[in-house]
């Protein structure tokens, strides 16, 4: 009987050296990946980030001139006032390529794109219609007025002009993101912190440091 046992102890101790044997040779490998001297790889979470806001008041007309059997007969003007919101951002990738040159980083962020739809304040709105016939048609004309906000919004929130307007803001706050991130590696860990240069995709100078980074992928 203690033969058997002694057996099937010998038996159990091979049985159990050969299954860790097979899980540590079958069991799938990590490799990580050294960033060079002079490109680096930032991991986000995805999603997106808001870069910039820009508070405004936006006034709204609308003119309607009245006919009898093609006769003007007045004219009634409708005008909403209401504060708006126009919020920016860009979306993340889940890596970034940053390339390093000295203490500095260069960074060539995605372009700046509008939130839709445009923020508004509908506690603080204000409206009014005037003429001869705004007892009667004054609701109407404002209501109508009304539902033309969203996509009047939308269509400024993408224009040059606006785009231009927030870019400092926008170029400031991927800045500090950057440099959040940078302070938490442990290459940085009590040393200077870098200087970040920001561009994005859609401005020339964007365009033209691009390739830098191209080169070193």
């Amino acid at each position: 009987m203690k033969k058997i046992l002694a057996t099937l102890l010998v038996f159990g101790i091979a049985a159990n050296a050969a299954f860790f044997a097979w899980q540590l040779w079958s069991s799938p490998r990590t490799t990580q990946a050294v960033a060079s001297t002079s490109l680096l790889v930032m991991r986000t979470p995805g999603g997106l980030l808001e870069v910039s806001a820009i508070k405004s008041v936006e006034q709204f007309d609308r003119t309607t001139d009245h006919t009898i059997y093609g006769v003007p007969v007045g004219k009634t003007i409708a005008q909403i006032r209401v504060p708006a919101v126009y919020r920016y951002h860009i979306p993340l990738a889940k890596e970034w390529s940053i390339k390093q040159t000295g203490n500095a980083l260069l960074v060539i962020a995605p372009p700046v794109i509008p939130s839709l739809p445009v923020a508004i304040d509908t506690a603080k709105l204000e409206s009014f219609s005037s003429g001869n016939w705004s007892p009667f048609v004054g609701t109407k004309e404002i209501a109508l007025l009304q539902k033309s906000i969203t996509p009047t919004l939308a269509t400024k929130a993408s224009q040059a002009s606006m785009v231009s307007l927030q870019r400092e803001m926008a170029r400031t706050t991927v800045s500090e993101f950057v440099r959040k991130w940078v302070v938490q590696q442990p290459q940085w860990m009590g040393a200077k912190t870098p200087k970040v240069l920001v561009f994005f995709e859609d401005e020339p100078l964007g365009r033209s440091a691009a390739p830098l980074l191209d080169e070193q992928q």
